[in-house]
């Protein structure tokens, strides 16, 4: 009876060679075990880049949610897209020089945050973690990048900055002027926001005058600079409720008709109130997002209660001074 055939076979001269189905399989165990490793890196919310460590890193390898940027793996791999030049070139030189310096120092892993640009133009800021792979002699062969977009925390963190820095301005300002023009530089420190104004409602006749503005056309100035006790935009004012539409639907009336061609997009109108009395407005806008964020509202709305606290303090400061005034006449 013949025997069962064993996992290899014999040559003529009685010697064993490799069984060619198990080397497939082997092979086959191994591309399988790749590719769900691929799998699991694309599902996780970074990318994962692998560079040759050469000027402005060519990439050898980029996992799918590279699209989270607007680009596409082939562009990376192809060459046609290096990852230095996706690097905001504020950051390039502080970004280089950080890896440089890790690699001669020996360094196996860091981590460094800066800003890329995307295929759209948008700013964002990421994490990297650097993983420097080198042989026995010390030679760099590799760089391993993990990239996590970190841009909604540095914004959530430069709002606390700005609020921070605005409520401390306003603790030791004793002048109008110089506080309005502080409240709207803070507002348009924040990356959304990037055009606006404050109107201060008349105390005697109640319409709204343009105290301060900023990115705003002359044709805005001319047309929006005013707007009486009784019209539209001031009943919407003294509502005392913050207002967040699209500038278009702001247009309330004929005259403000010449403003559709302002090149403005998501607005806030935020009611600055003394007591239960409505004193000033911001009004806010966009040039480039259509709907500013819950994180944004938060913040100059705190903002609006801040100049409205200023406010009662200054008044109370000039009655103080009035009392004082009578009081040597």
């Amino acid at each position: 009876m013949a025997k069962a055939a064993s996992g290899s076979a014999k040559n003529g001269n009685g010697r064993q060679k490799p069984c060619k189905y198990l080397n497939e399989m082997a092979l086959c165990n191994a591309l399988e075990m790749a590719k769900e490793l691929i799998s699991v890196i694309n599902k996780v919310p970074v990318t994962v880049f692998l560079w040759r460590p050469e000027k402005y890193w060519p990439a050898d390898f980029v996992s799918e949610n590279v699209k989270h940027f607007g680009y596409a793996v082939e562009e990376f791999t192809s060459g046609k897209v290096l990852y230095g030049n996706i690097v905001h070139s504020d950051d390039f030189e502080r970004v280089e020089r950080e890896l440089s310096r890790r690699i001669e120092e020996d360094y196996v892993d860091f981590s460094q945050e800066y800003r890329i640009v995307t295929k759209s133009g948008e700013i964002r800021w990421v994490e990297e973690r650097t993983f420097i792979e080198a042989d026995e002699n010390g030679v760099v062969k590799y760089l391993k990048g993990i990239i996590l977009d970190i841009t909604e925390r540095k914004q959530k963190e430069k709002l606390l900055y700005i609020q921070r820095d605005l409520g401390i301005a306003l603790s030791t300002s004793n002048y109008l002027d110089e506080t309005l023009d502080r409240l709207l530089d803070s507002c348009l420190q924040i990356d959304e926001i990037n055009a606006g104004g404050i109107y201060l409602v008349d105390e005697e006749t109640g319409d709204l005058n343009l105290a301060i503005h900023r990115g705003l056309s002359s044709t805005f100035i001319e047309n929006a600079s005013y707007y009486s006790v009784n019209s539209p935009n001031a009943k919407l004012v003294m509502i005392g409720q913050p207002v967040y539409k699209q500038h278009i639907d702001l247009l309330l009336t004929s005259r403000d008709d010449v403003l559709r061609q302002e090149n403005l997009r998501a607005t806030a109108i935020i009611p600055v109130k003394y007591g239960k009395k409505v004193i000033a407005a911001f009004y806010l806008a966009s040039k480039m997002e259509y709907e500013l964020s819950d994180s944004v509202r938060t913040v100059i709305e705190t903002i609006a209660t801040q100049f409205g606290v200023f406010i009662s303090r200054i008044r109370l400061e000039e009655k103080l001074k009035e009392c004082v005034k009578k009081r040597k006449s």
